[in-house]
């Protein structure tokens, strides 16, 4: 859909109002109600031009700080928030543990591409023990309100940390095992609310500042955490 702020993409849902939404890439996201006409959605997005303007330079300028990471001793990866340094070494079996400060890797070559590998899959690992043990804490919370109980599922999303289904799935981004725990908890809740509230209305918001009161730290903080 053409708007007076570029390209985007129309979704149109049972919620009453208008959700404009910048993603990290800069495209812009629209969420509107079905009985919405095209002119009254252009005029709305017209009005939030600035807004949305602003949004895509913090975005843009995050973007052009952020690193390529690097698969050699002494880069630096994420785990939770805090780096580790990476200190590769040449071995017939292949592991990958966390020492102090420092990700041991031991690789049968030692190439870039391997060390890769072994330490993706290691995040993976981590991602789906840490993603459970905290998405359990909440089963309790998800009987008393009456809700599905939640289940876990990986899966890489360009656009999203999460979402959620209507059976209790609850699909995490495994990138997200990067952020700190306070990210990955706000990006939990806001899907458990999802199981109540599927849209983001007026009710779903209520729910997640009852829930967490501080969201919007948490979700500030996620947006500038460099992962």
């Amino acid at each position: 859909m053409a708007t007076p702020a570029g390209p985007a993409t129309l979704k149109r849902t049972a919620r009453k109002t208008l959700a404009i939404s910048v993603l990290p890439d800069g495209s812009l996201e629209l969420t509107a109600p079905l009985a919405s006409g095209e002119s009254s959605i252009l005029a709305k997005v017209g009005k939030r031009a600035k807004w949305i303007e602003r949004q895509r330079r913090a975005f843009a300028e995050m973007n052009a700080t952020r690193m390529p990471r690097r698969y050699v001793s002494g880069a630096t990866h994420r785990y939770l928030g805090r780096q580790y340094r990476l200190k590769i070494l040449k071995g017939p079996e292949p592991s990958v543990r966390l020492r102090g400060a420092d990700f041991h890797v031991v690789s049968p070559t030692g190439t870039p591409g391997d060390v890769q590998r072994q330490l993706d899959q290691w995040f993976r690992d981590r991602a789906r023990i840490q993603f459970q043990r905290r998405l359990e804490s909440w089963v309790p919370w998800c009987r008393r309100h009456g809700l599905p109980e939640p289940w876990l599922s990986l899966r890489r999303m360009p656009k999203r940390w999460g979402s959620a289904g209507k059976d209790g799935r609850i699909a995490l981004n495994p990138e997200l095992i990067h952020s700190p725990s306070a990210c990955i908890d706000y990006v939990i809740v806001h899907e458990l609310c999802h199981l109540r509230h599927p849209n983001h209305n007026r009710a779903f918001f209520e729910m997640l500042d009852a829930v967490l009161p501080d969201w919007r730290q948490r979700k500030d903080r996620l947006e500038k955490v460099e992962i």
